[in-house]
């Protein structure tokens, strides 16, 4: 009977158990690395060139600024740079002063009985013509500083 006949396995062939053949992984990592160093494309990227100012021009640009200064009296009285202004002027001596001293940023000097309206009324002027930063100055009295 043709069967009954069993197969014969060489054991030459056979891994022996607990062994991994790490050769065909090596080969395709192998494979990997030659494929990626063929595509690899070697650019040089271009900067650009910046002029960085140096440290005379430095201080030369902080000694052209001053600061915007706005006190507002107990009373709601505006004062831009030590000159008074009506509120309906405020806007354009905020602008003047800026523009005038070489500054976007705004010190505002608040009695301590000024009104919270007419703090909010100068950082909303301040903002319309382009103030970038806003500072708040009080002057303290006596005992309270402590």
């Amino acid at each position: 009977m043709i069967f009954g006949r069993k197969k014969k396995i060489k054991r030459e062939n056979i891994i022996p158990e607990g062994e991994i053949n790490l050769t065909p992984l090596i080969d395709c990592v192998f494979l990997l690395l030659i494929f990626f160093m063929l595509t690899t494309v070697f650019i040089q990227v271009k900067g650009l060139v910046v002029d960085l100012p140096g440290a005379a021009d430095a201080q030369e640009e902080q000694q052209q600024k001053k600061d915007v200064n706005i006190q507002v009296s107990a009373d709601g009285e505006y004062t831009v740079g030590g000159v008074k202004v009506i509120p309906s002027a405020l806007a354009g001596a905020i602008k003047g002063a800026m523009d005038e001293f070489n500054n976007r940023n705004v010190i505002i000097q608040g009695d301590p009985m000024a009104k919270h309206k007419d703090i909010v009324y100068v950082m909303d002027m301040a903002y319309s013509v382009g103030a970038e930063g806003l500072a708040f100055a009080i002057e303290q009295v006596g005992d309270q500083a402590q």
